[in-house]
């Protein structure tokens, strides 16, 4: 897949301020690249990547759907900020834990975007994703999944609970701008999930905007469809 330069994402960002109260995401211009081989691991700690590219390297994976990649950045209960994923970024990040990602940007999707490894509460906060073949973010333990000021295009699905599982996750998006999700913005098949989705601008979203949760599980407020 080609490699969306973040420069040219500035102008789409800078029109969603203000709409449906909305905000821009910060930005993070690329200050160097770094091919990772072995997942850098943050544990306990924060990372602050000073807007370095992150590339898999071969023995990470190829940024295709094969389930045998292995993530770029391993978060466990820590903090990962500025730093850009470019193609390919083999299963991107995992995380375990309480997780904060401040400002972090995909720029071609691999095989998720970040993945919930292990129960926590994880928070992503400012940041792009484009280009996922399936799903962005895969959420796989009992959790409470924050998404706000964050700006994802073309992918199909913004937010997964694997699929066939019962445990309960408690999903948040606040002003957000999601388009292009050939099948929904969130998906689950538990009946105890619920999605709360605030102060977000949404487009040319598949099927429905959420699908497989329990009636009453779903709340809504503040938001525009453009």
């Amino acid at each position: 897949m080609r490699v969306k330069q973040l420069a040219l994402c500035v102008f789409i960002l800078a029109m969603i301020d203000g709409v449906a109260g909305a905000q821009t995401p910060p930005t993070c211009p690329v200050t160097r690249t770094v091919i990772v081989h072995a997942t850098i691991v943050v544990s306990g700690t924060t990372f602050n990547g000073g807007c370095t590219r992150y590339v898999a390297g071969p023995e990470l994976g190829d940024g295709s759907q094969s389930e045998s990649q292995k993530p770029v950045f391993k978060v466990v209960n820590g903090t990962l900020r500025n730093v850009v994923l470019g193609a390919p970024a083999a299963d991107g990040i995992h995380t375990e834990g309480n997780v904060t990602l401040n400002n972090v940007h995909w720029q071609d999707v691999g095989e998720d975007a970040l993945t919930v490894k292990k129960s926590g509460a994880v928070t992503i906060d400012g940041g792009t994703a484009f280009n996922a073949a399936d799903k962005i973010f895969q959420i796989n333990a009992a959790s409470t999944f924050t998404v706000r000021n964050f700006l994802a295009r073309s992918a199909g699905k913004f937010i997964r609970q694997n699929g066939g599982t019962t445990f309960k996750v408690s999903m948040f998006i606040d002003r957000c701008d999601i388009s292009l999700m050939s099948e929904a913005i969130a998906r689950t098949d538990s009946l105890t999930t619920t999605v709360r989705m605030t102060n977000t601008r949404y487009s040319r979203i598949g099927r429905q905007l959420f699908i497989g949760f329990a009636p009453g599980n779903v709340s809504q407020s503040g938001n525009v469809q453009y």
